[in-house]
């Protein structure tokens, strides 16, 4: 096993955690709030900001997802070796993923401590930020910039690259 395939696992674990762990999460959540006849009680006070803390919990966590994908992945491309992009993206991905699990937690701790189903909402929201952002191997190919050789080395037979030659024939057949 070369470097690559571990760093490769280690995105692929850090990602399937941090989704599936997160979609386990509102289901368990979303189950007891509906479907137990426990229900917590709290003051309207505390219900009313725990409503607001994990509304705000939520978009400020959505917005730091979606700005550090921003921030992160030109840096991560504009890196001078491979392994240097490889390694700032396992700690991307780890960072994200792993952040966004713990805020969806809360949110649902918050909505079944205050028994608050608008907030179900929001780590719903949360969570779909995970599928969109889930890395794949052309994702991760397009994110770093890497060329084909490069994603050869990476992930060996599992890439299937482009060929020019047939592409360009493709597209002439197109054309007429």
């Amino acid at each position: 096993m070369n470097s690559f395939e571990i760093e490769i696992k280690k995105i692929r674990r850090y990602s399937q955690t941090g989704l599936w762990g997160s979609v386990a999460v509102v289901i368990l959540a979303s189950f007891f709030l509906y479907v137990s006849p426990v229900r917590f009680m709290q003051t309207e006070h505390t219900a009313r900001w725990m409503l607001i803390a994990g509304s705000v919990l939520a978009v400020l966590a959505v917005s730091m997802a979606l700005l550090t994908i921003r921030k992160q992945i030109p840096r991560l491309r504009q890196a001078e070796s491979i392994e240097e992009k490889v390694t700032g993206y396992v700690s991307h991905i780890r960072s994200l993923y792993l952040t966004m699990l713990a805020v969806v937690v809360i949110i649902c701790l918050f909505m079944v401590l205050s028994n608050q189903n608008v907030l179900l909402m929001l780590a719903l929201i949360s969570v779909l930020t995970l599928f969109l952002a889930y890395p794949n191997i052309y994702r991760i190919k397009v994110e770093l910039g890497l060329t084909d050789e490069e994603m050869k080395q990476l992930f060996g037979d599992r890439y299937i690259c482009e060929e020019s030659g047939d592409k360009e024939e493709g597209d002439k057949e197109i054309r007429q």
